[in-house]
């Protein structure tokens, strides 16, 4: 009887060790699955943040944000126009006009809704590209304001339209900049004894310029 019981409680050991060592088994087994799990999470997560300037903008908090900044923005600006407190004249005794920053941004803010009207599906890194335009309208509209005397001529005097242009010029900032770049090749000397107009790459200066009236200026391109 002492063997049988001692067999019995091999037998039981015996058992016991292989139920574990298949559970330990079992467990192997699964771990693959789970980093696969895991390794797919990453990927996905990788995808997302790769993917964010494809998104539409309306569905991206970083699209929403920037279009709710530049609403924001466009509030402020319209309403320092229309305030009495705020001196944007050219009065006020500064180089450029305080007027000259507040509608080139508008001009610019004003292409940055008219893209979005015209193509309501846009993504966010064509949001973040119409933005562009805001610190590259700046520039060109202090341009435009102080070579308004050549670009006008008489009718520079007339702050409207000085105004009115410097807004357009952020609007179109495309337009502008080929329009300041032909007036460039007139006021600056190139070195030509005949005193032709050249261009960058060569040309007549009458030809860019015919290159210019051809480009489109629709503020949606």
């Amino acid at each position: 009887m002492g063997d049988r019981a001692g067999r019995t409680s091999t037998g039981s050991n015996a058992d016991g060790a292989a139920g574990e060592r298949r559970g330990s088994v079992g467990s192997g087994s699964e771990s693959p699955g789970g980093g696969d799990a895991a390794t797919a999470a990453t990927d996905d997560t990788a995808d997302d943040e790769a993917d964010w300037a494809a998104r539409t903008w309306y569905r991206s908090k970083v699209g929403l944000a920037v279009v709710g900044v530049d609403l924001l923005a466009t509030a402020l600006l319209a309403g320092a126009t229309v305030t009495a407190a705020v001196d944007l004249s050219a009065a006020s005794g500064r180089i450029v006009a305080p007027y000259v920053p507040v509608f080139s941004l508008l001009g610019a803010l004003g292409f940055v809704f008219t893209a979005l009207v015209d193509d309501f599906e846009s993504t966010v890194g064509d949001v973040l590209r119409y933005n562009f335009r805001l610190p590259a309208a700046l520039p060109l509209g202090v341009g435009i304001f102080l070579l308004s005397d050549v670009v006008l001529g008489e009718t520079a005097a007339d702050a409207p339209l000085v105004i009115g242009t410097v807004f357009l010029a952020g609007l179109y900032v495309n337009l502008a900049y080929k329009r300041l770049g032909a007036l460039a090749r007139r006021l600056l000397p190139n070195g030509r004894s005949d005193g032709g107009d050249t261009d960058a790459g060569g040309g007549s200066g009458s030809k860019a310029d015919a290159d210019d009236d051809r480009s489109d200026p629709s503020p949606a391109k």
